[in-house]
C-alpha cells in the first residue's frame, strides 16, 4: 500500500480497540480495489468522544466506525444522522461533511448476514437477546424482520432495557437470572455484551448451566477470542454456537460503501473472508 497526500484516512474509535479485524479488512478493500485509503485505529476512553470526533473532523478523517463502547455517545457530537440509524438508537459508521460526521448503521446489514448464514427461516420462533447496549438495537430489529414470535431480551439493568424496548409488543425484558421465566425449548440465542472479550475472557454474561439447555442455537457477536465462554457453553449443552466474524465482515462492505462510494466486489469480499475472518 503506497501512501500519498492524497490518501484519504479512515479509522476506528473504540474501548478496547486492539482486537479489531477492522483495519486489516479496509486496508484489504483498498488494496484489492485501487481505492486511495489507510485505515488505523484510535483507542477512545468514554468521556473523550466529542474532543475526538472534533479533531478528527479537523485532520479531515474521511470516515470511522464506531464500537463499543461509543455507538450511542457519538450520537449527540454528530452533524447530521440517517434516519434507521436514528431510530435503531446507535451509531457505528460516521462519514465526514462539511461541518461534521454523519451518522449511520451499518450493523443491520452485516447481522442480517450473520444470522441467514446459520439459518434462513426462524418465523414462528422465539428468541433470546443478551443485552441492551448499542448493538441490540440491530440485532432486535433484524429479529423483528423475520418475524420471530417474541423476544426475551435478558440485561443486568432492567430499567435500561425497558427505556429502549418495553415499547415493543413481543419483546419481554427480564434480569439476567430471570431466564427461567423463558419457556423450555431450543431457542435461537444472540449474544450483545462484551463479556467475554478483554479483562472478561473465560467469562460468560450468564454462567448457570441451566441456561443452556434453552438454546438450539446462538451467535455470539464478540470475535476475539475466535471461541468464547459462552459459545463453549452452549455446545457443551448440545446447541450449535457461531461468533460475529461474518456480521464484521458484511458490515465492514457497508461501511466501505459509505465511506468512499465504492461497492466492495465478490471477489474481493470472498478473498477479505478468506483471509481475515475465516469464514
Amino acid at each position: 500500500m503506497e501512501i500519498s497526500g492524497r490518501t484519504r484516512v479512515l479509522g476506528i474509535i473504540g474501548d478496547p480497540i486492539d482486537h479489531s479485524r477492522s483495519p486489516a479488512l479496509h486496508n484489504l478493500f483498498a488494496k484489492a480495489e485501487g481505492i486511495d485509503t489507510v485505515y488505523v485505529p484510535f483507542p477512545l476512553k468514554s468521556g473523550n468522544v466529542g474532543d475526538a470526533l472534533a479533531g478528527a473532523h479537523a485532520l479531515h478523517v474521511a470516515g470511522l466506525n464506531v464500537t463499543m463502547p461509543h455507538k450511542k455517545a457519538v450520537i449527540e457530537y454528530l452533524d447530521g444522522i440517517d434516519p434507521a440509524a436514528e431510530a435503531l438508537g446507535a451509531v457505528n459508521t460516521l462519514v465526514r461533511t462539511e461541518r461534521g460526521y454523519r451518522g449511520y448503521n451499518t450493523d443491520v446489514v452485516g447481522f442480517e448476514k450473520e444470522l441467514k448464514g446459520f439459518q434462513t427461516d426462524f418465523e414462528g420462533q422465539e428468541a433470546i437477546v443478551i443485552g441492551a447496549g448499542g448493538v441490540s438495537g440491530p440485532v432486535i430489529h433484524v429479529l423483528q424482520s423475520m418475524k420471530l414470535s417474541h423476544i426475551w431480551l435478558l440485561n443486568r439493568t432492567v430499567e435500561k432495557a425497558e427505556e429502549k424496548f418495553g415499547h415493543i409488543s413481543n419483546v419481554t425484558v427480564l434480569p439476567l437470572d430471570g431466564f427461567r421465566e423463558i419457556p423450555e425449548g431450543r431457542h435461537l440465542c444472540v449474544q450483545c455484551t462484551g463479556v467475554g472479550m478483554g479483562a472478561s475472557i473465560g467469562r460468560a454474561p450468564i454462567e448457570d448451566p441451566g441456561f443452556y439447555k434453552r438454546i438450539g442455537k446462538a451467535v455470539d457477536l464478540i470475535y476475539s477470542p475466535e471461541e468464547t465462554e459462552f459459545m463453549r457453553l452452549v455446545r457443551e449443552a448440545g446447541g450449535e454456537a457461531k461468533n460475529g466474524l461474518e456480521m464484521l465482515l458484511y458490515q465492514a462492505v457497508e461501511s466501505y460503501r459509505l465511506f468512499t462510494g465504492h461497492q466492495v466486489s465478490p471477489e474481493t469480499v470472498e478473498m477479505a473472508g478468506k483471509a481475515v475472518c475465516d469464514v
